[in-house]
């Protein structure tokens, strides 16, 4: 019942300024029509309770087991936990760091495989380990279920009791519109009193497209941390000659969930004052945009061309919309031959500006790489390692497109 990564209970702990419900579930293969399950499974949840406990961790534990995949007992897991509406809507799991020596429960033959982190399960002396193709379906799934997903790597993660010393700094890099969820995060966790003291917020916007100007980008990322609340210090990086931001959001031809970021930062700012210019300049003073709009089923993607909007209100207030609304297809439909998979390279040169500007960081966030945009699961754990490499904690976060940041009260 211990974890293998008790880091992530460590950090749901500091999760808790959030005010959230914490469900901590624990899968093991086995089946309960085997004698002396249910006994297995009370001593691993008396286990796993103890280890809530000296981490200060408020919420429930559950024990499953299951003969069934592993990421088919996460998405039960998810699904059913809670009290009706009361549902998990975040799923925070740690990084499978040992994925290249784990193989598919059919192929193991008695191999010993060496694990540190994530979920392995014992059973007669033969491991059942989560493979790299159940830990990216899993991931897959959680998508399209329009669940948060956080992925930890946390090598010298503060647990309880720690003081972080004077000068530390939670380093945010903000590539894609995720709707603030990498910022709201963030703060929660900097509120915590293991943090609070000694820590610091920074902020780094990421241009990564020809039309963003890196003072006006600057300039709006403070001004809306100041309308928020938030208390950062805001740095501007140029990865304008990569496609970084394309492995954080989705096209019109990828197979993707319908709450995927489909925004860069600078696009997101762009689109904000062309709003408020429209709003101010129309006669029937309707209300503007929220700051931050969930996404919902639908994507949205600049046009060069500015057209009325289609789209009818309650107000009828006429305004433009430089905006164009395309449907995601689903996962059933073929692939478009043109649909942009993660580019390896990317990974390599964010991974180098990382470590470059955040050397002393004490926690690096980011966003997680869309894991529907790879054709084999090993390519996203490969794309994956490289952001993580050199990096000692590291938070990955993708939303759901619900989620969101608005300066409106």
């Amino acid at each position: 019942g211990a974890p293998l990564s008790s880091e992530v209970l460590a950090l749901a702990a500091q999760f808790r300024g959030g005010r959230g419900l914490n469900i901590v579930v624990s899968i093991k293969h086995g089946s309960y029509l085997r004698k002396g399950t249910f006994e297995i499974s009370q001593h691993c949840s008396e286990n796993l309770k103890k280890c809530m406990e000296k981490e200060r961790l408020q919420g429930f534990c559950n024990v499953i087991l299951t003969l069934s995949n592993f990421e088919e007992a996460v998405w039960s897991a998810v699904m059913h936990s809670g009290l009706g509406p009361v549902s998990p809507n975040t799923v925070l799991m740690s990084w499978m760091s040992d994925w290249r020596r784990r193989v598919n429960q059919s192929s193991t033959d008695g191999e010993d495989l060496l694990t540190d982190e994530s979920s392995v399960y014992y059973d007669n002396e033969n491991i059942h380990a989560c493979s790299a193709d159940e830990f990216v379906n899993t991931l897959k799934g959680l998508g399209n279920m329009q669940r948060a997903v956080c992925i930890l790597k946390g090598r010298k993660f503060p647990r309880v009791g720690d003081v972080m010393p004077i000068g530390s700094t939670i380093d945010i890099y903000w590539v894609v519109d995720d709707g603030g969820l990498c910022l709201l995060l963030s703060y929660i966790i900097s509120r915590n009193s293991i943090w609070r003291r000694n820590s610091n917020l920074q902020v780094f916007a990421v241009t990564t497209t020809s039309e963003d100007n890196n003072s006006d980008v600057e300039l709006a990322v403070i001004e809306f941390l100041q309308q928020i609340r938030i208390n950062a210090t805001v740095h501007i990086v140029s990865m304008q000659n990569t496609e970084l931001a394309d492995d954080f959001r989705a096209h019109t031809c990828d197979v993707c969930p319908g709450g995927a970021p489909t925004l860069t930062i600078g696009e997101k700012f762009r689109a904000m004052k062309d709003d408020a210019m429209s709003v101010s300049s129309s006669v029937s003073g309707g209300q503007g945009f929220q700051s931050f709009l969930p996404l919902g089923d639908k994507a949205c993607l600049p046009t060069n061309s500015a057209r009325s909007s289609e789209h009818g209100s309650a107000t009828k207030v006429t305004t433009t919309d430089d905006r164009k609304y395309v449907e995601f297809p689903n996962n059933n439909d073929i692939i478009d031959t043109s649909q942009r998979f993660l580019v390896q390279e990317s990974a390599q040169v964010f991974n180098q500006l990382i470590r470059q500007r955040s050397q002393s960081a004490s926690l690096v966030v980011t966003h997680l790489p869309l894991p529907h945009k790879v054709p084999r699961a090993n390519d996203f754990m490969e794309y994956v390692d490289t952001l993580f490499e050199g990096v000692d904690n590291m938070l990955l976060i993708q939303g759901t497109g619900v989620e969101y940041l608005t300066t409106v009260a």
